[in-house]
C-alpha cells in the first residue's frame, strides 16, 4: 500500500445540475501504475450505494502524452505508470 498524501479539490461546476468537479492530486503515484477506486457502500449501511455510477467522466494528467485511464471494474480505474 502506498502511503503518499492525496490532495482533493472540489469545485461547484454546475449547481443547477448538481455537478461537482473533483480533482485528485497524487504527488508520488505508484511506480507500477496507480489504481483509484470508490466504495460501493458505506459503513453502517447494508445498501449498495454504487457511488461510481455518478461519475460522468474521468481523466488523468501526467505530462505528454496524456495517460489513458482503464476501467478495471465498476468501482476501480487503472492509470499506467508515470513520473508525477
Amino acid at each position: 500500500m502506498n502511503n503518499t498524501p492525496l490532495l482533493y479539490r472540489v469545485e461547484a461546476h454546475d449547481l443547477a445540475g448538481h455537478r461537482l468537479k473533483v480533482t485528485l492530486t497524487i504527488a508520488e503515484p505508484a511506480p507500477e501504475g496507480q489504481q483509484v477506486s470508490l466504495p460501493a457502500w458505506i459503513p453502517g449501511s447494508y445498501l449498495i450505494r454504487d457511488f461510481s455510477r455518478q461519475i460522468e467522466s474521468i481523466s488523468a494528467h501526467a505530462g505528454h502524452p496524456k495517460p489513458n485511464v482503464a476501467k478495471v471494474d465498476n468501482h476501480t480505474w487503472q492509470v499506467p505508470p508515470s513520473a508525477g
